[in-house]
């Protein structure tokens, strides 16, 4: 057994297909100390039993314990803590991370478990924490960004900014875990922006070295079938470091996905050029527009060209390569319901794959949280901060836009009744898909509350049904749509029922009746829009195979001399 006390880095993830670069940093930037081979990893999820996980760790009986905390994990962790301390007295307890930071001095205060707080980057505040408790080399005053008691009052580091070149590569340090779909990189750390809501508005922007960079890109190049998703606040730091990185990312395996974080304003014709020659799905696009008004995207300090950046955002969804995700947030800070209606209505008419339109949290630390007397803003003070109302905001209106997320993801980013809304909001809605969904919510309030597919498809009917019945395409679309979903039964509307017939097609070797839709030329533009391999318009037999994974649809061309069957016959 190793003369050195053990050293525990924790954290709870959201999902167990994350991994921790944060404490992969930290044991990495310790390799050349004693203690390094004494370092163990503990990483699970939110969702573990807690007993469970403080058993695991303190079977190892850690003499110093970090926690790497975040909104989502911070109440856990703390509870984690206490139960680690309860244990183990003599462990000395320190937090860092995002939510920790902001917090130090209330976390001190209040959490008697917790000895030590780092605000800042933890790396080599955390080797040389370690180093002063379990080596008794050097001093507590010269750990940046440490925060501590000391004799009934509360003690406090200036941070220093760790030089780029001097951080260690977890990855080229071999403490990659391959085994998780979604790998987690950094080019950069910091931000060029200073928008008021974020944490990272303050921290200084700094490039990591290109031998770096190219270095940890020979170890990820290996992988296959994996999402490299990229932790810089910003892409664009410099347009030819932007294309350079862009063409490198080329050549790796096509099956190695790259997401990343664009300001659409910023994308050049160069970059958009190799988005559009990349393999498809190669890259995953995020994009947080935030609000579309430009006097709320002064009062945040957030600088966009909306025109340019809507443009080029159309032009990433026409290209049909990557998905695309946009996010909005509602409860800016003197944003009133019309004006975040408007911006949701014109990002949804952008027609990208995803758009997550979630409610402003007021975080600790940022420059909107200290500003939330003058807004008159109203949040919770426990994570996740959720505001509830502002000023020009009411309560009310806000809980409509979580109705209207809600639908969203359960209509659109699902992929349930992508074509049906893609044709409906602007042939019947003026393009405006709030009035749509106003009208949802007034016959089926249930809607908001994720009541079973087949509820939302009956709901959605009762509203297009006489829309359908003087558009053809319309009718056509949503039994398209529904056909992708499930086999029409006694469930399925009415209005799905007129738009099919029977047929008997060949399935695995037998003859079964399958519903045929008909895809008229316009109804099939739509569906084409969404296809990389276009589809002639025509009948066609259309099943999903539910047993699999996205409920893949079989198709099959019906030709006029496939037997028609009657309704409800059996073969």
């Amino acid at each position: 057994m190793s003369a050195n006390p053990p050293i525990a880095l924790i954290t709870l993830h959201a999902g167990f297909h994350h991994s921790s670069l944060a404490l992969r940093s930290i044991a990495a930037c310790c390799r050349d100390e004693p203690f390094y081979t004494d370092i163990r990893l503990f990483e699970s999820t939110v969702k573990a039993d807690p007993n469970q996980v403080i058993d695991e760790i303190a079977a190892s009986a850690p003499r110093l314990a970090g926690f790497s905390t975040y909104l989502w994990n911070i109440d856990l962790c703390l509870a984690l803590a206490e139960a680690l301390k309860a244990r183990s007295p003599n462990t000395s307890i320190v937090f860092g991370g995002p939510e920790a930071g902001p917090r130090g001095e209330e976390l001190l205060a209040t959490r008697p478990a917790v000895d030590f707080i780092i605000e800042g980057e933890g790396e080599f505040a955390f080797r040389d924490l370690a180093r002063v408790l379990l080596r008794n080399e050097g001093r507590l005053d010269a750990v940046s960004g440490l925060l501590w008691r000391e004799e009934n009052r509360m003690r406090r580091n200036p941070i220093r900014p760790v030089p780029p070149e001097e951080l260690i590569s977890p990855y080229t340090e071999g403490l990659l875990d391959a085994d998780k779909p979604l790998i987690y990189w950094e080019t950069s750390r910091g931000c060029p922006f200073r928008c008021s809501f974020c944490t990272s508005a303050g921290d200084q922007l700094r490039t990591l070295p290109d031998s770096r960079i190219e270095a940890e890109l020979e170890v990820l190049g290996r992988l296959e079938h994996k999402t490299v998703k990229l932790l810089d606040r910003s892409f664009h730091l410099g347009a030819k470091r932007t294309l350079r990185l862009l063409k490198r990312f080329l050549d790796t395996p096509d099956s190695l996905r790259f997401h990343l974080e664009l300001n659409p304003d910023r994308i050049t014709p160069e970059a958009m050029a190799l988005f559009e020659s990349a393999p498809p799905g190669k890259f995953q696009f995020e994009i947080g527009l935030q609000t579309l008004d430009d006097g709320v995207l002064d009062r945040i300090e957030r600088r966009m060209d909306v025109p340019k950046g809507t443009e080029n955002i159309r032009q990433l969804v026409a290209m049909n390569r990557h998905p695309v995700h946009l996010d909005l947030i509602v409860g800016l800070p003197d944003e009133d319901a019309e004006q975040c209606r408007t911006s949701m209505d014109r990002v949804f008419n952008l027609g990208a794959d995803h758009l997550q339109l979630g409610t402003l949290k007021l975080l600790p630390g940022t420059a909107l949280r200290h500003q939330a007397s003058q807004y008159d803003y109203r949040f919770d003070p426990d994570p996740p901060y959720e505001v509830h109302s502002h000023r020009s905001l009411g309560a009310d209106a806000l809980n409509r836009f979580k109705h209207y997320a809600e639908l969203i993801e359960r209509l659109w980013n699902s992929g349930l009744l992508r074509h049906t809304l893609t044709w409906w909001v602007p042939t019947h809605f003026h393009h405006r898909v709030s009035r749509l969904l106003d009208v949802l919510l007034e016959i089926a309030p249930d809607l908001a509350h994720r009541p079973p597919p087949h509820r939302m498809f009956n709901a959605v009917a009762t509203l297009l049904e006489p829309h359908a019945g003087k558009d053809p395409v319309l009718r056509q679309l949503f039994a398209w749509d529904y056909g992708h979903f499930a086999l029409p039964g006694r469930q399925a509307p009415a209005v799905v029922h007129e738009a099919i017939t029977w047929h008997a097609v060949d399935v695995g070797g037998r003859r079964k009746h399958r519903p045929v839709y008909t895809l008229g030329e316009r109804a099939c533009e739509v569906v084409n829009k969404r296809r990389r391999e276009p589809l002639a318009s025509g009948r066609y037999a259309l099943w999903p195979r539910k047993h699999l994974k996205g409920r893949p649809a079989t198709r099959i061309r019906i030709q006029d001399t496939c037997p028609r069957v009657a309704k409800g016959s059996k073969m």
